[in-house]
């Protein structure tokens, strides 16, 4: 791992528990935590992958691995998983010791484990529960309706927790941990939102990548009706295949083919807008 890096939402999360007096709650959460992150590098490496940079956050953390793991949704649902699951184990051990051990920090370990798994698994990104999903969707569906429909879950979670917070405000039991957990899943869905197809444009580049170094690769066929436009393309990729695009004109004829790497020139030259057949037709003329 070349380097770790902590969030401020971390610092000013345990900041705040510190300040509450909540000094057990919060090495219990710590360690709950380290435990939780340790169980995804070990399966990350168990299936091939090298851990390049880890961010720390209060719930949680992400990490940047040497390649895209979305390009294989069964490898991400494993490594998802595997923080919740090393939590369970974790708290499985801490319940057979309890008989030997000083129960109050124990029992604080056990909640705080058993809080930070049922988190994780809610059905939002980036938390584990939502790329699991994911990654199941996506065996299914595009990645880009899969994502849509992990950000609509991430608003309701989100909204469900923070009246949750606002309910315990109420009653007069304010529990910071539940605003924070609502802030923090209500942001990263807006954030999830605006950039959809950023990781897609990602997955085109690691393909290209991959077709240089395999030099051959199996093909999925696309049929574009006339009036479809670039970017629709990119909303109908399945991160684990690759893709040509036959584009038909107004007659139903076929007016040409495109590859995935000339829908990404065209969108990083700003025209993902423009119709198939446009470029199709540019595509021609620079050949002539």
């Amino acid at each position: 791992m070349k380097s770790i890096k902590v969030s401020i939402f971390f610092v000013v999360f345990f900041a705040v528990l510190l300040i509450l007096g909540l000094v057990k709650e919060v090495i219990s959460l710590l360690l709950a935590l380290t435990i939780h992150e340790v169980g995804h590098i070990l399966v990350a490496k168990a299936q091939g992958y090298k851990v390049e940079r880890l961010v720390i956050r209060p719930l949680g953390g992400y990490m940047d691995l040497d390649q895209l793991l979305e390009m294989q949704p069964a490898a991400e649902f494993r490594i998802a998983l595997a923080g919740p699951a090393a939590n369970v184990i974790s708290v499985a051990v801490a319940m057979a010791l309890l008989p030997y051990t000083p129960q109050g920090f124990v029992s604080s370990f056990i909640n705080a484990s058993l809080t930070l798994a049922a988190f994780n698994l809610l059905p939002a990104l980036p938390l584990d529960g939502g790329r699991a999903l994911r990654g199941r969707l996506a065996g299914w569906t595009s990645f880009y309706r899969a994502t849509k429909i992990l950000v609509v879950c991430g608003f309701g979670c989100g909204l469900i927790l923070g009246v949750l917070a606002i309910l315990r405000l109420l009653q007069g039991q304010p529990n910071p941990s539940i605003f924070a957990a609502s802030g923090f899943l209500l942001y990263n869905a807006l954030v999830e939102r605006r950039q959809l197809l950023v990781p897609l444009l990602r997955y085109v580049l690691a393909r290209q990548s991959n077709l240089h170094k395999n030099k051959l690769m199996a093909a999925d066929t696309l049929v574009a009706s006339p009036g479809v436009k670039v970017n629709d393309v990119l909303k109908k990729i399945r991160p684990q295949k690759y893709y040509q695009i036959s584009v038909l004109d107004e007659a139903y004829a076929l007016a040409g083919t495109l590859t995935e790497h000339q829908l990404l020139k065209l969108i990083l030259a700003g025209t993902g807008q423009s119709s198939l057949q446009e470029a199709v037709k540019e595509s021609g003329e620079r050949k002539e």
